[in-house]
């Protein structure tokens, strides 16, 4: 994750050289990941051939399948057979459906993006704010109420709620839809309008994240002398505490929010299953109760790459920011 002092940015060729060293670091991660995954696939009971077959199947039809699978060859071969596919783009075929699992994640993590990146989006518009509030006001009545409130959100399971604004504005109120998901595709203003009811459970659970965060490291930047010197030059509260606090908060905020955003993705696993939408948190359990190998170590390959990519781009966007980096 990103740290807040990040030296050398802007010498001649920093930043390049960071993104090579952070993007080389890619290669075994995601060679790392891929591996221990398929380590632990290997040792959930069952496997493909059961799964496709049925437990009543005898000896005999299960060897067959496993062959037609490539399941009878050693698991290193199988493995670094995988590994030289995968590299090439080629994510093999889906056990279950003989679908290529780069298709089968090109029609799911669509949905799954935009769950997230709604989620991110209203987390930041109502959590932000509020942070910033609650430290202004840190030793008032209000800004203890904002914590306080954000604290209970904490205790609150996202899967619980979920079901909460289900039954309060799908089946009680009837205001919002509770099955169905329209590509955007295809129709804009109704994809909206059936994620609504998904992404608000996140953006509640994310918001309580993110006010506390918030408001703890807005204290500290009014507290600092940085904040305080810029009172003294007689500058407005507002710019203050925008231009100069929030400033020096900002690469705290940014850590925070990746993290949430990797943290959400790990929400869709159950929400995509209780709204019945067609992302990969639902391919990924689908396939891990199957025995899919090849599609769970795909699903998961892509996970890696996501967060490798989004702690790569804060990492970026912190050194950016940092007034530090900037000889300011």
């Amino acid at each position: 994750m990103a740290r807040a002092r990040r030296r050398g940015f802007f010498a001649a060729g920093g930043l390049p050289r960071f993104v090579l060293r952070r993007l080389l670091l890619f290669i075994p991660t995601a060679i790392g990941a891929g591996l221990l995954t398929f380590l632990l696939v290997k040792i959930i009971p069952g496997g493909p051939a059961y799964a496709r077959l049925g437990e009543d199947a005898t000896p005999e039809a299960i060897a067959v399948v496993e062959k037609q699978l490539g399941l009878d060859k050693p698991v290193v071969e199988q493995f670094f057979s995988w590994l030289g596919k995968a590299v090439t783009g080629d994510l093999g075929v889906s056990f279950q459906t003989g679908q290529p699992v780069s298709k089968l994640i090109g029609n799911a993590l669509p949905v799954t993006l935009e769950l997230v990146l709604l989620a991110i989006v209203g987390t930041i518009v109502i959590a932000v704010p509020l942070g910033v509030f609650a430290a202004k006001r840190a030793d008032r009545r209000s800004g203890r109420w904002i914590r306080t409130v954000s604290g209970v959100g904490l205790a609150v399971p996202d899967f619980f709620l979920a079901l909460v604004l289900i039954s309060v504005f799908s089946v009680g109120l009837g205001l919002l839809p509770r099955l169905g998901y329209p590509r955007f595709t295809v129709d804009p203003a109704d994809n909206l309008y059936h994620v609504i009811l998904p992404v608000l459970p996140m953006i509640l659970g994310g918001s309580a994240i993110v006010i506390r965060q918030v408001s703890a490291a807005m204290v500290d930047a009014l507290a600092s002398d940085h904040t305080r010197t810029a009172r003294a030059m007689g500058l407005s509260e507002r710019v203050v505490t925008w231009r100069y606090a929030f400033r020096a908060a900002l690469p705290t905020v940014l850590n925070v929010v990746a993290l949430l955003a990797l943290g959400q993705l790990g929400v869709t696993l159950v929400l995509e299953k209780i709204f019945v939408l067609p992302g990969m948190g639902s391919a990924l359990v689908n396939a891990i109760g199957v025995r899919d190998y090849t599609l769970i170590l795909g699903i998961v390959l892509v996970y890696v790459l996501i967060a490798l990519v989004v702690n790569l781009v804060v990492d970026i966007v912190s050194g950016l920011v940092n007034p530090a980096n900037r000889g300011e």
